[in-house]
């Protein structure tokens, strides 16, 4: 269960940068982000394509509730419904790495990072669910 929170913070803490470089992208369109380091290695391409709102919200803002939802379910000790979540977590990760990886055509640190904080809280709460 600490385990499952610390990835969830982790996650959170990345969103907030991300919200950070998104929000700066916005003000400024020469902003340039750490985590731009080329054409191909961008975290500002991904944010600043249609992609980044498919459902009215921005990916990363949608990210930091995803992660405030996993720590509120993890503290009221519902496993069940943590599975359930981490593993649409999973599925939504893999929808935005395809969209990503081959529609984009970039590789975003904070989103690759986000999707290995996914697959690492799925895999954490299966083993908390198994172990009751």
């Amino acid at each position: 269960m600490t385990l499952i929170i610390i990835l969830a913070v982790i996650g959170l803490l990345i969103s907030i940068y991300g919200i950070t470089v998104e929000r700066k992208l916005q003000q400024d369109e020469q902003y340039k982000a750490a985590c731009d380091i080329s054409d191909m290695v961008s975290c500002s391409r991904p944010m600043l394509s249609s992609y980044n709102t498919p459902l009215g919200i921005s990916n990363i803002w949608a990210s930091a509730c995803y992660y405030l939802i996993v720590i509120a379910i993890t503290l009221l000790n519902q496993p069940q419904l943590l599975m359930l979540v981490t593993g649409i977590g999973v599925i939504a990760s893999l929808i935005f790495a395809y969209i990503l990886y081959v529609k984009i055509k970039s590789l975003c640190l904070i989103c690759t990072s986000l999707y290995i904080v996914n697959i690492a809280l799925a895999i954490s709460s299966y083993f908390w669910y198994s172990s009751l």
